[in-house]
């Protein structure tokens, strides 16, 4: 196996996210893509993909429809993000009270619908062309990228990425570009899937690799290397948190049946003390599914 070699490699390797030297083959390809490889810094733990060349400028935009998220349209995506929306917004609520808000990547707009009603203004970013058709068709605001945003002039309180950040094959221009897009003091909140996630490491689940790793998630991080590049791209102030999406339930599916689903399989081992409490651990051993990683734009430059 080769090694990986492209610029944004580099740029791990020149900022210290991860060592040329530790990074050693992890898994033999990507679910949708047998010509790309899966790499680990054995030193910081990141999970990197050896090759970024299949996202090109136009892969995102030049999508059709709303397949990507849901082949049966907007309502019957939403169905699917829900829980995901409604603990993203009620975690965002006293955040963006009365500011101005901008969800990046925010797909169907799940997010917008739930805090238009309590942010001063809500913005968007869309690459898409037909998602952000039907966003602006609804009544929102959206921009084709953030780059095109710096532009306007128009500034915000609070920025969110919601497993957003994971597909940027230029992640540190555009973090810069979003810590130019906030006002000072404003803050962003970027949500990633965790390459320490307990089913690809602490139990070494194969079925779950196979089914997880991706060609458009490009790198898992650590709370190390997340944190480092938010404060590579000027934010100060980085606090990373665990958040485990899943609960007992599907992990103890993946590692029996060795498929996804299983909180919905087996309802009667769902439990709110005992799935919290779960997560709880998990977050504690540093195995949570997701991180979630909030920083501030200095007051003073």
């Amino acid at each position: 196996m080769a090694r990986p070699s492209h610029a944004w490699y580099d740029e791990l390797v020149r900022n210290g996210l991860i060592t040329a030297g530790t990074l050693t083959p992890f898994h033999p390809a990507v679910r949708d893509r047998p010509d790309v490889e899966v790499w680990r810094c054995e030193r910081s733990g990141v999970i990197l993909l050896d090759r970024i060349d299949h996202i090109g400028t136009n892969y995102y935009p030049d999508q059709a429809g709303l397949t990507y998220w849901d082949p049966q349209g907007r309502a019957q995506g939403l169905v699917a993000t829900r829980e995901d929306d409604i603990r993203r917004a009620h975690w965002l609520s006293q955040m963006i009270a009365g500011r101005r808000f901008l969800d990046i990547g925010t797909g169907l707009g799940g997010v917008l619908d739930l805090v238009r009603p309590i942010a001063a203004h809500v913005a968007a970013v869309e690459p898409q062309a037909e998602a952000a058709a039907m966003l602006r068709g609804l009544g929102y605001e959206v921009h084709s990228s953030a780059q095109e945003l710096t532009f306007s002039g128009i500034r915000f309180d609070v920025a969110t990425l919601f497993h957003v950040f994971e597909h940027m094959t230029r992640p540190l221009e555009e973090l810069q570009h979003i810590h130019q897009l906030l006002d000072t003091g404003g803050r962003i909140v970027v949500e990633v899937p965790h390459a320490r996630d307990a089913l690809i490491t602490r139990f070494a689940c194969l079925p779950f690799r196979k089914f997880t790793f991706w060609s458009e998630h490009l790198v898992l991080h650590t709370r190390d290397s997340l944190s480092r590049y938010l404060e590579l791209a000027g934010f100060v102030d980085v606090q990373v948190t665990g958040v485990q999406r899943y609960p007992l339930a599907n992990h103890l599916y993946w590692l029996s049946y060795g498929g996804p689903g299983g909180q919905a399989r087996w309802p009667e081992l769902r439990s709110g003390p005992v799935d919290q409490a779960y997560a709880e651990l998990l977050d504690r051993a540093d195995l949570t599914d997701t991180l979630i990683a909030v920083g501030t734009k200095k007051d003073h430059p």
